[in-house]
């Protein structure tokens, strides 16, 4: 698998790129929101990307941002979503917008997308629902407001537990009970691992 390509960007437009990589022109496809992180042309650029293999034809996409790589790798699970709607979808909203838009259930904000319907954005939201991490608030009683590290440490263990399959609303109160019960200073590892053991 491509992972990510650095090399000279010899031309960009608003969907595609060409990277020049030791004398190899590659063309990328892109979102709006990557094109306006790009360099100028004639300087060197490094794009994170997913390379999508079909039968006939093998295209590369590429990201400025990790979270956009993400999103896109999930919305092309969804049924009827391709990667050339997936893009489009990236280039409507940027990914803090989708975010909020799945978790509302915003039906109408996605179909402002072009190529997105009503039965598509349903199946979006659907899908993706469970799929899509928003940040943890938990409150814990006779205790202060979590700090920034506190926070982004039981973060970490929420991705990794919805990624195992537990369900968003499920592995937030598995860590909140963690945090309970073995206070707030436990090592990623063992919060994810006590997480598991609560179930």
């Amino acid at each position: 698998m491509i992972e990510s390509i650095r090399g000279i960007l010899k031309h960009k437009m608003p969907t595609s790129c060409v990277v020049n990589l030791h004398g190899l022109g590659l063309g990328i496809n892109i979102s709006l929101n990557t094109f306006q992180h790009l360099a100028e042309e004639n300087e060197e650029v490094e794009l994170l990307t997913y390379l999508h293999v079909r039968e006939d034809i093998l295209q590369l996409y590429g990201f400025s941002q990790e979270e956009e790589r993400e999103l896109f790798k999930k919305l092309i699970t969804v049924s009827g979503i391709g990667p050339r709607l997936a893009m489009i979808v990236l280039s409507g909203l940027s990914v803090e917008e989708f975010h909020r838009a799945i978790a509302a259930d915003d039906i109408d904000l996605l179909t402002k997308i072009p190529g997105v319907g009503k039965k598509t954005a349903q199946r979006v939201i659907l899908e993706l629902k469970e799929k899509i991490v928003t940040p943890v608030s938990l409150t814990i009683p006779s205790a202060p407001s979590l700090t920034t590290s506190e926070r982004d440490r039981m973060n970490e263990a929420l991705l990794a537990l919805v990624t195992l399959g537990y369900k968003q609303n499920e592995a937030k109160n598995l860590i909140q009970k963690v945090v309970q019960k073995y206070g707030r200073d436990i090592s990623l590892e063992e919060l994810i691992k006590y997480a598991l053991q609560e179930v």
